[in-house]
């Protein structure tokens, strides 16, 4: 239940600001979008009850004790998971209006209030993140991070699952190129600032399901990455010379479902212990599952993993470069959406079991 709202808060969150991006640039240089009023007021309202989602978890972890409401309600006032989400649940209150009282739609002034504020909402969720309770500075990576993410997927998934027509035109890559680089620079760059908290041994944390999750997760991106550049370069260029039947959207579509699968790899990490010496971790919980089954590797009482290239690996790798061929392949000539979701899900496999295959106890 805790994870499913995770995912859901990621994706609220990510259609909100894509939205009111959107809605705050002129009308020529974005496409025609199609999303109600009504929807968005329920995203907003559906925001803070998924995010509650850590709080419940905590109150039912804690509260045995002492009684669940007066645990939830020292969480709320006490902690600071409480006072994010305070934080959130007010600017969410506040937006509801704003956009409940005027033409968000039409009103640029508005929609781009609308972006400042869910910007707030998620400075919040930094605010209330692991990474601030490690160190001073961690909510402002996490904050940059989370802000980053949902401006970069929210205005693919808005403009893929919510336009019509083939795609958006040269006007709308003019300004969403330069925005999709920053944020993917920031994504990297403060993800990095981030494993330096949580995740100082990243190659040892493959042994727990945490690391386990981040490396999945890092494969996705590498498979957005890839679609970014095709979508941002290849189609882009394509349209410049006036090529028709491009099906720009179904591309877009297709980028936007590997950026929820790395939505469901982030969620999945925060339901873990987050792996800060993973011999001591592993003193307390078993090793992943899908380690051990990949490997075929036990790890021991000072469990320490290197890399070292193997024959099966380089295969894996070999195998993987192909898939991603066939992926450029697919989109060149404009086949099936689903030829190309297969032909990168295999890839993602692929790279995975060739950095699995790479590591030895």
């Amino acid at each position: 239940m805790f994870f499913v709202a995770k995912v859901m808060l990621y994706v609220c969150f990510a259609l909100l600001m894509g939205s009111f991006i959107l809605y705050s640039v002129p009308r020529r240089n974005r496409p025609e979008i199609f999303i109600s009023k009504k929807f968005i007021l329920i995203l907003i309202a559906l925001t803070p009850l998924f995010g509650i989602g850590e709080l419940v978890r905590l109150t039912m972890h804690l509260g045995e004790d002492f009684g669940y409401w007066l645990t939830f309600q020292n969480i709320v006032l006490s902690f600071e998971v409480g006072k994010g989400w305070l934080f959130l649940t007010g600017i969410s209150i506040l937006l509801f209006f704003m956009v409940l009282f005027n033409d968000i739609k039409e009103d640029r002034f508005f929609a781009g209030l609308a972006v400042f504020l869910i910007a707030g909402m998620g400075v919040s969720v930094g605010y209330a993140s692991h990474a601030a309770s490690l160190e001073s500075l961690g909510f402002l990576a996490h904050s940059l991070h989370f802000i980053a993410v949902i401006t970069w997927s929210g205005v693919l998934l808005v403009s893929g699952y919510f336009s019509k027509g083939e795609g958006p035109s040269l006007s709308f890559y003019k300004w969403f190129t330069p925005l999709a680089v920053a944020c993917l620079a920031t994504v990297i760059g403060a993800g990095l600032w981030l494993m330096n908290y949580i995740v100082p041994e990243y190659v040892n944390s493959y042994l727990l399901d945490y690391g386990q999750a981040l490396l999945i997760k890092h494969v996705l991106l590498f498979i957005i990455v890839i679609y970014s550049l095709i979508n941002g370069i290849l189609l882009k260029k394509r349209l410049k010379q006036g090529t028709t039947g491009l099906a720009l959207n179904k591309w877009i579509k297709t980028e936007g479902i590997f950026l929820f699968l790395a939505f469901v790899a982030t969620a999945l990490m925060t339901q873990q212990t987050p792996p800060h010496d993973v011999a001591d971790t592993l003193k307390m919980e078993d090793p992943s599952k899908l380690f051990t089954f990949s490997t075929g590797l036990i790890p021991g009482d000072n469990p320490m993993l290197s890399f070292s290239f193997s024959m099966m690996s380089l295969v894996w790798l070999a195998f993987a470069i192909v898939l991603v061929l066939s992926i450029l392949a697919t989109i060149k000539r404009n086949k099936n959406m689903t030829l190309a979701v297969a032909a990168s899900i295999l890839a993602a496999s692929a790279i995975y079991l060739a950095i699995m295959s790479s590591v030895s106890l």
